[in-house]
């Protein structure tokens, strides 16, 4: 049996669904993840990295190179400033390659989301054997190299996934999926088996590539979204009582670059100024919505399920 992926995510609207509350009564967690990342200078399977031509494409390897060699030591000066937890999305062949970055890492308990191998080798139309082996290598490369640390979720290299993704991480132990930016909680995903396992919201806003890079956003102007995107569901958590997420996602190429710095100060700033922020990892949000709430918004779901098939067939539909 296979679930396609929009077979998975059951609609519960926020205005009627059970209340998700966060610990110590907070309003909003907020979750940062730092996309460190490996891009090949050939690609396997061939392809063209960021739709230019042919490998090797020096121009768009070497930028992103900066982020690990430089960038990514300028952010964790702030991150240790603010001591912001963060959830590293990270290619997980650095792991082994640039052992400085992975013991940097480790040593600020930064928690790690897969985000592949490389980030050029996307897992769409990967075969259910291959996806099965990936994995189990994704979970011996972070118990080898990672403190027998297991990983807890995935964001797909390249936001890549097959009807298969979501069975197979939660075989393999992990327990939640950050590809379907749907929602502003964690939702349950429906799964073969009903193991538990849950979408954590990540951002294509809050981002700094589509963002900056892309949408030639000013470093100013992306931290002023990012603080209207928190003020204004911190007042309507106020109002309705549901806890919920908003994640910034960074890279060290962009989010570490000199005229970048002082926005990212900026923003932690504002974060670390709230007491109504519970500042987290995508692991510990997981950890809480699974033993507190999962159980409650699966039945409330399903509930609904059942409510809106009864109507569509009492119409004839």
């Amino acid at each position: 049996m296979t679930i396609r992926n929009n077979e998975r995510l059951w609609y519960a609207p926020m205005a009627t669904r059970p209340r998700v509350e966060w610990p110590g009564g907070k309003l909003l967690a907020f979750w940062h993840a730092p996309n460190v990342e490996h891009y090949d200078w050939i690609a396997p399977g061939g392809g063209s990295p960021q739709g230019r031509i042919a490998f090797p494409d020096a121009q768009h390897y070497m930028h992103r190179d900066s982020g690990n060699r430089v960038g990514l030591w300028r952010m964790l000066r702030i991150v240790d400033e603010f001591e912001m937890p963060s959830t590293v999305s990270l290619s997980l062949s650095l792991l082994e390659e640039q052992p400085e970055v992975r013991d940097a890492m480790f040593e600020r308990g930064w928690e790690i989301m897969s985000h592949g191998i490389s980030n050029l080798r996307p897992i769409y139309d990967m075969p259910y054997d291959e996806e099965d082996a990936f994995y189990a290598l994704s979970q011996r490369l972070s118990e080898t190299y990672y403190g027998g640390r297991r990983i807890k979720g995935m964001l797909g290299p390249k936001i890549s996934g097959t009807d298969n993704t979501v069975d197979l991480m939660a075989a393999h132990g992990m327990q939640y999926f950050a590809d379907f930016i749907h929602d502003e909680q964690p939702r349950p995903l429906r799964t073969v088996g009903d193991a538990p396992i849950v979408s954590m919201p990540y951002s294509f806003m809050l981002n700094d590539v589509p963002m900056v890079h892309v949408r030639s956003l000013s470093a100013s102007d992306f931290i002023a979204l990012a603080k209207a995107q928190i003020d204004r569901s911190l007042a309507d958590s106020e109002r309705d009582g549901q806890g919920r997420v908003v994640c910034l996602a960074t890279h060290p190429f962009l989010a570490g670059q000199p005229w970048f710095a002082g926005a990212l100060r900026e923003l932690f700033a504002h974060v670390r100024a709230d007491e109504r922020i519970w500042a987290t990892t995508a692991g510990a949000i997981s950890d809480h919505y699974l033993a507190h709430h999962y159980d409650a918004q699966v039945d409330f779901a399903r509930t609904l399920a059942d409510e809106h098939a009864a109507l569509l067939t009492e119409v004839g539909a």
